[in-house]
């Protein structure tokens, strides 16, 4: 019995160890239509930002204009930026008009107003520490 409960305190550590980050729930909302493709982007730096997201960034088939909730596990602590684009026509980018201007739903974690231009990772960006993270982002038509 002794040797059972050992091993038990043994494994214990091993489980923590296992679990290398916290749950980032991200939630879509204000989605105009159900078609395409929600493309929630991660991304982890500056250089980065809107190129290249995470591997683990999920792509979500958009089915009905309800909100839609996405998790992205083992998030490490870290400093994050978001960009959620609703890919209408499926080429897995932002498609944009003559101007530039974005042609397709899209948003950013914490900014609410899209600016003229790419944002700053910064003004986008939040924290990840040791807790579970929730954050809601409305798309916006352009």
């Amino acid at each position: 019995m002794k040797i059972i409960i050992a091993l038990l305190f043994l494994a214990a550590p091993m489980r923590g160890f296992a679990d290398e980050g916290v749950t980032l729930s991200v939630t879509v909302t204000n989605i105009p239509g159900a078609q395409g493709t929600i493309l929630i982007g991660l991304y982890e730096s500056a250089g980065s930002f809107t190129d290249r997201p995470l591997e683990v960034s999920p792509k979500v088939a958009v089915t009905s204009t309800d909100d839609l909730t996405a998790k992205i596990e083992n998030v490490k602590p870290g400093t994050y930026a978001i960009a959620v684009i609703q890919d209408l026509n499926g080429n897995g980018k932002l498609d944009r008009n003559f101007l530039g201007m974005p042609k397709e739903p899209l948003a950013f974690s914490v900014i609410k107003e899209i600016p003229r231009g790419k944002p700053d990772f910064a003004a986008c960006s939040f924290e990840v520490k040791d807790k579970d993270v929730a954050m809601t982002i409305p798309l916006t038509v352009k």
